[in-house]
Parts: structure tokens; C-alpha cells; sequence
């Protein structure tokens, strides 16, 4: 019977650790999970414009961003 309750202890811990984790993780991703040049040009952060050209693998979109070391991670890491 302290087995079974062990468990479900467990399984309930492991539950409740996960759910909260695995959404934070989702809400994080899903913010530029579908982006297009108009979204990037609404919110207008290096963030956006960096995950676009990554997305799309087009490293014209890098020239959009303002701070430098962004725009360079962005090109060295993008196929020309």
C-alpha cells in the first residue's frame, strides 16, 4: 500500500514539474514561432529580425538588426 502511494506521489511531483516547464518553454518558442517580415517590422526588435533570417535562412533580414554583435551572430550563422 506505501508503494502504490509512493507512486502516486511521484507521478503527481513529476506532473506538476513538468506541465509548468514544458508551457514556460512553449509560451517562449510560440512568441516568434510564426513570423514574417510584417511582424518583424511591427515589433521591430533585433530578437525577431535575427529568427527570421535563421527561419527562412535569408541573411538580408540580418541587416535589419541594431546592435552589432546580434547582426554578426546572425550573419556567421547564416548560408549565403
Amino acid at each position: 500500500m506505501k508503494e502504490k502511494n509512493k507512486k502516486r506521489i511521484f507521478i503527481l511531483v513529476i506532473i506538476f514539474l513538468i506541465i509548468p516547464i514544458i508551457s514556460f518553454g512553449y509560451i517562449k518558442l510560440s512568441r516568434y514561432s510564426v513570423l514574417s517580415i510584417e511582424k518583424c517590422e511591427n515589433l521591430n526588435t533585433d530578437d525577431c529580425w535575427h529568427a527570421l533570417a535563421h527561419q527562412t535562412l535569408n541573411s538580408n533580414f540580418c541587416n535589419n538588426i541594431i546592435n552589432n554583435e546580434t547582426k554578426e551572430h546572425c550573419f556567421e550563422h547564416i548560408p549565403k
